[in-house]
């Protein structure tokens, strides 16, 4: 007769058994391509963005030639280039009806007029109207007999901080949205999997059999664990070619930064699978069928998606902002918020180890509440379970 499993050998087989189920099936190895073909067009897609929106081509005719020194300088000062060429009013008019101009630039007896095809950009109108207005303000204090250089030098400010810039907080931006980014397509996707993988062992009463020769909380721990290391696996594949080849075009300049962010994300994101990971397969286990998963799935989502977009939207702009601070101390909300802040330099060490021992208080007890409903439901087939149900005493 064969002795019973250890518990630790229980879940170990199951754990391996979806681990290698999965990274050898076909789907893993094309989810893996077509997530790193999107990043790849969202890079090159913004980098095409970021080069249009900071390239101009502007006519000057014989009027405004003299603008010529002090648009360049104004275009210089926003970062922008601007590319000037000299032409009459109908041949310019022409080529920026062609599309070769972005604008022409004319004077009249009104003043000035900046002509476009079907719009004028916006940047290229402010840089445009700045440089005329101050040109302006700089010929009518000459006439009176004052100095356009001592007068901007006495209404001049001179911004300062409290505390040293950090000249990595470009690059730290972008880290903390592709952290976040990767951390919310990790948590929802294999969150799924093992919802679905639940509900078509239920469906298909192979879990009956399993559940002959192990528990059901073996069988839950194995399956959050072999998912949770496909995940990691996926993440870390994703995390190094992405290192690799943001180092070698030059737009990853601060290894450390890119490590830590790294490091920080690996940990939150073990943390946060266990937690949301017993959450979907407690409510796989509670329908029979993949058409009913949905529904009960749906309200997992918004704790996901909710700091998701805050992290996106509101960090970038305000990483010091209250509510993003308080937020990211919620266990729920911790896995996307926290190491979004850490990568941006704004979340002290003591503020992470809060964070993190509440989450794994919470793990705890999501893994018991998920383990029981678990437990009761998942050899129970047919109409839903409703939580009620899940959650009383297994009946014999």
């Amino acid at each position: 007769m064969t002795a019973p499993l250890s518990p630790g050998r229980a879940v170990l087989l199951v754990a391996r058994r979806e681990f290698l189920s999965q990274i050898r099936s076909r789907s893993f190895a094309v989810g893996l391509l077509v997530t790193i073909a999107i990043f790849a067009v969202y890079i090159l897609m913004f980098q095409f963005i970021g080069s249009h929106n900071s390239n101009s081509t502007l006519g000057v005719t014989a009027q405004t030639i003299e603008l010529r020194d002090a648009l360049r300088q104004g275009a210089q000062a926003q970062d922008h280039t601007l590319t000037i060429t000299e032409v009459d009013q109908a041949t310019g008019e022409q080529l920026v009806r062609d599309g070769d101009l972005d604008a022409l630039l004319v004077a009249g007896p009104g003043g000035y007029e900046l002509i476009g095809r079907d719009t004028v950009d916006s940047t290229l109108q402010s840089i445009v109207t700045s440089t005329i207005q101050q040109q302006t303000r700089d010929d009518a204090l000459q006439r009176a007999g004052y100095n356009p250089a001592q007068v901007a030098a006495q209404g001049r400010v001179a911004a300062t901080t409290l505390m040293p810039a950090d000249p990595e907080r470009g690059q730290r931006l972008v880290l903390a949205i592709v952290v976040a980014v990767l951390l919310f397509m990790s948590l929802v996707g294999y969150g799924n999997a093992v919802a679905q993988g639940v509900v078509e062992e239920k469906s298909s009463r192979v879990v009956e059999l399993l559940l002959a020769t192990i528990k059901p909380l073996h069988l839950l721990a194995g399956k959050v664990l072999g998912l949770g290391a496909v995940g990691l696996l996926q993440l870390l594949i994703l995390s190094a070619i992405g290192l690799a080849g943001s180092s070698a075009s030059g737009l990853l300049t601060v290894p450390t930064a890119a490590a830590s962010a790294l490091a920080s994300a690996v940990v939150w994101y073990l943390l946060g699978f266990f937690l949301y990971a017993s959450l979907y397969a407690a409510a796989g286990s509670m329908v029979s069928r993949q058409e009913e998963l949905q529904p009960i799935v749906a309200p997992i989502m918004f704790p996901l998606l909710i700091p998701f977009i805050f992290a996106v939207s509101v960090l970038p702009s305000d990483p010091r902002n209250t509510l993003g601070t308080v937020l990211s101390f919620i266990p729920l909300f911790a896995p996307t918020l926290m190491p979004v802040r850490a990568a941006m330099g704004v979340a002290p060490f003591w503020q992470v180890g809060i964070a993190i021992v509440l989450t794994l208080a919470s793990i705890g007890a999501v893994v018991w509440l998920a383990a029981k409903i678990y437990q009761n439901s998942v050899l129970r087939t047919g109409a839903r379970v409703s939580l009620r149900e899940a959650l009383g005493a297994r009946r014999s």
